[in-house]
């Protein structure tokens, strides 16, 4: 045999004969308390072996020993030492010993400090029973009332103040601060697992409500049963609950305070994010110990996650219902703003009432219609509010509501709104000058507007100087149908050129956003208007439209939306233009125009595009879209039909693609886009209507959805390409988790594109990763970011380039790109 093998039987019988002579066996215990609860971190001791150990936070100890007898010693400050005799066997030992508190003074000194807090222990127990709790009803359906209210705060300065006379001091401080306040009154129909729809029936607006928050309950889930707070409105990051397995590793427990009543306790737990944390609140919850369920909770946002709010806290408050499960029947929120010198403070009751539980619902009922208001619920008067109001007014409130309805008398008259009208339509030399001149017809809802000026003089327009002027006409009809003409018209000092344009649009189906419109003119424009920036002005990306179009759009079903376009337009060279050549020296590269000949071009393009599960809101007059979990798919398609019109053109284009926003919860938000086109036909493809890949701007970060940040030109493509850009705003969770950045409150970003060209045998890879920093300005949100681009591809190839980003917040579309 070889050296290895005996070494192997040797080990093997030496293993074998110390199991048969000295066999462990189990010594194992809980250690208790007075009130038989587990005591952690005691320290247990083997006398005679001089081996010891302490128990887990369950109370437990073990040991491993042969069979015999010993002795076992309890020790924990404040609490009497203690010592026990045991006898081992081979069916193994568990113990159960309680450790007496020494004397009451001692006992306050020390137990506090040391007995274990017990707090993550009830919070398991509600994790452990919330499922059961809610699984106790199927359905139900709750009437809640709503006021949201927000007032300026006073920012005049201390110094100023003391300036003021007695009598011009007590004005202001008795006067009513600005305010705004809306009372909503709604049914929430929910049914298990998350099934909800509500029904607005009341709907009253005082003052400009941009700022106040829950107005719909779609606005926000701040339930901390749920693993997740989804705050659509309030935070592009879902928070992770504390009363969660999950929040079990990010947040720290603590008991504030225990209230015995009767035959229950209510327990006071306070939770704190760990120091490597990102998206976790702050604050306590109250539970009670007969069913461990919540009764009160409060706890704040964490500001970095908030593009608007500077401060937001919620209170919640349940109670029991119908005997079966605990609900909530009061939420307050209390939030503020600070835009400059502006601060405003604003605070939502949420009062639930009425609650029917098991009810009844169509299969139908829960669809894609998550909020519905009533056509009477802006109708409702002042007794309505009376009845319907649930919390009593504050005295800001009634003094609010009584001034704001005396204005309201007012403001209707035809006096008032006269001496308004006359006010808005008087010409001024500043709006002459600088704002431009509107005139207001009220009883048609329309409105004219001339612009400034000083947008009279154009400077820099090819071929030179420019003089124009600019008006239009909007109206909105009882019905919210709209209708909007924009016309422009200028003259050119150089060339002696007119040039021109004027649109129309008209939205004759607010619901389902079906528009009509249309333009014709004479102008500038770019042969490639995504292009670079360095480009973008360019006079061989500039030529002269001549074009007449029809456009139109509509949603057929819910998420399936058509929209057509037809163009015919002359096309006319910069070249017959003279230019000034003062500002060339500018360029770098040639900077002279494409030479071709006039022609004419009609072309037909239409879209389709659908998003399944769209949800959505429905306004008496209106839609307003939420968004979907799925894709939204398109199909475009762009032909140019030759010989109407003398048309010189004969080309057939398809786009096909899909993208997608989707919120990973605390991982943060990943959006992509995938889409590939080709020309079908190409007979007689003019230059201008080629595709084109857009080239990456020098030293800036420019759009990842729409562009490419290593390629250093821009180029046209003919045949089938494959393009796709995707971006992941972790918003907060790799950087928060390091100690000493998490101060900067930096967001990260990473993402890249992929381009395939088979017929320039282009296969090109870009990444980023990124660094940015958001701020606010006055109302107005922005970033800035430091990036990291490189590219691996067999052209093209940019190991690595730094680049600067500025960027501002969408709020309409409530993302940033």
């Amino acid at each position: 045999m070889r050296p290895i093998t005996h070494f192997l039987i040797i080990f093997i019988l030496l293993a074998t004969s110390v199991t048969v002579w000295a066999q462990p066996y189990k010594l194992q215990g809980t250690v208790l308390d007075a009130k038989l609860e587990p005591l952690s971190y005691v320290t247990v001791q083997i006398k005679e072996l001089q081996i010891g150990t302490k128990t887990n936070n369950e109370g437990h100890f073990e040991f491993m020993l042969e069979e015999g007898e010993y002795e076992i010693v309890f020790s924990l400050l404040g609490f009497v030492k203690q010592s026990i005799k045991v006898v081992l066997s081979k069916k193994g030992l568990n113990e159960r010993v309680l450790l007496a508190e020494e004397d009451k003074n001692l006992q306050e000194v020390k137990v506090v400090s040391f007995k274990k807090d017990r707090a993550e222990e009830i919070i398991r127990k509600v994790i452990k029973h919330k499922d059961s709790l809610h699984n106790r009803i199927e359905s139900y359906a709750v009437d809640i009332y709503i006021r949201a209210t927000q007032e300026d705060e006073k920012n005049i300065s201390e110094k100023r103040l003391r300036k003021m006379t007695d009598s011009a001091r007590q004005a202001y401080n008795s006067a009513l601060p600005e305010m705004a306040m809306a009372e909503i009154t709604l049914r929430l129909d929910y049914e298990y697992p998350n099934k909800t729809k509500e029904v607005r029936t009341g709907v009253n607006i005082r003052g400009n409500s941009e700022s106040l928050f829950f107005l719909r309950t779609s606005e926000a889930d701040f339930s901390l049963y749920n693993n997740l707070l989804k705050l659509p409105s309030l935070s592009q990051t879902p928070m992770l609950s504390p009363i969660s397995y999950s929040g079990l590793v990010g947040y720290k427990y603590k008991t504030k305070r225990i209230d015995k009543k009767g035959n229950y306790t209510i327990y006071t737990i306070q939770f704190t994010p760990i120091g490597l944390s990102n998206a976790l609140v702050e604050g306590e919850v109250d539970i009670i110990d007969t069913s461990w369920t919540i009764l009160r909770s409060s706890f704040t946002i964490p500001k970095f996650h908030m593009p608007e709010y500077n401060y937001f806290q919620v209170k919640q408050q349940y109670d029991w219902v119908d005997g079966k499960t605990w609900l909530y029947v009061k939420q307050e929120l209390t939030y503020k703003v600070k835009e400059g010198k502006h601060a405003s403070s604003g605070r939502t009751v949420v009062v639930y009432d009425n609650y029917k539980l098991d009810t009844s619902f169509s299969k139908k009922y829960f669809n894609r219609e998550v909020s519905k208001t009533t056509k009477e619920a802006y109708d409702k008067d002042s007794s309505f509010w009376e009845t319907a109001r649930k919390e009593p007014l504050t005295e800001n409130e009634i003094k609010f509501v009584i001034q704001s309805d005396s204005l309201k008398r007012v403001t209707a008259s035809k006096p008032y709104l006269d001496s308004i009208d006359r006010y808005r339509n008087k010409i001024t030399w500043k709006r002459v000058f600088f704002t431009g001149v509107e005139h207001y017809v009220r009883k048609r809802e329309e409105e004219y507007t001339f612009a400034p000026l000083i947008s009279f003089v154009r400077p820099l327009f090819p071929g030179g100087t420019r003089i124009g002027s600019a008006s239009s006409y909007y109206r909105i009809f009882p019905s919210k149908k709209q209708i909007r003409v924009d016309a422009d018209l200028s003259y050119g000092l150089r060339n002696k050129d007119f040039q021109g344009n004027a649109r129309w649009s008209y939205m004759y189906n607010p619901f389902n956003r079906a528009y009509i419109g249309g333009s014709f003119g004479r102008n500038f424009d770019f042969i490639f208007a995504g292009d670079a920036y360095i480009n973008l002005f360019r006079r061989s990306n500039i030529y002269i439209r001549n074009n007449f179009s029809f456009y139109q759009g509509f949603e057929i079903t819910n998420g399936l939306f058509w929209t057509t376009y037809v163009e015919f337009a002359k096309r006319d060279p910069l070249s017959q233009l003279t230019f000034g050549r003062e500002l060339d020296s500018l360029y770098v590269i040639n900077n002279e125009p494409i030479e071709f000949n006039s022609y004419n071009v009609f072309y037909l393009s239409t879209r389709l595009e659908f998003t399944p599960n769209q949800m959505y809101i429905r306004e008496p007059k209106q839609k307003i879209i939420l968004g979907s979990n799925y894709p939204t798919f398109y199909a475009y398609c762009r032909k140019g039909i030759p010989n109407v019109f003398q048309s010189e053109t004969n080309f057939d284009y398809l786009e096909f693609g899909m993208r997608q926003t989707m919120k990973l919860g605390l991982a943060g938000i990943l959006q992509y886009e995938l889409y590939s086109g080709d020309f079908l036909n190409k007979k007689q493809l003019q230059f201008i209507d080629y595709k084109f890949i857009r080239r990456g701007d020098p030293f800036l970060f420019n759009n990842p959805m729409r562009s490419f940040q290593t390629i250093d030109s821009s180029f046209n493509v003919f045949n089938r390409f494959y393009q796709g850009h995707i971006l992941h705003a972790f918003n907060g969770a790799l950087l928060n988790k390091i100690p000493l950045l998490k101060r900067l409150k930096l967001l990260e970003v990473v993402g890249g594109g992929i381009l395939i060209l088979p017929e320039r045998d282009l296969r090109f890879i870009e990444a980023f990763a990124g660094v940015e920093k958001s701020f606010s300005l006055w109302r107005e949100k922005f970033k800035i970011g430091v990036y990291i681009a490189g590219s691996v591809a067999n052209k093209y190839n940019n190991p690595f380039q730094l680049k600067l980003g500025f960027d501002q917040f969408n709020r309409q579309r409530n993302s940033w790109y």
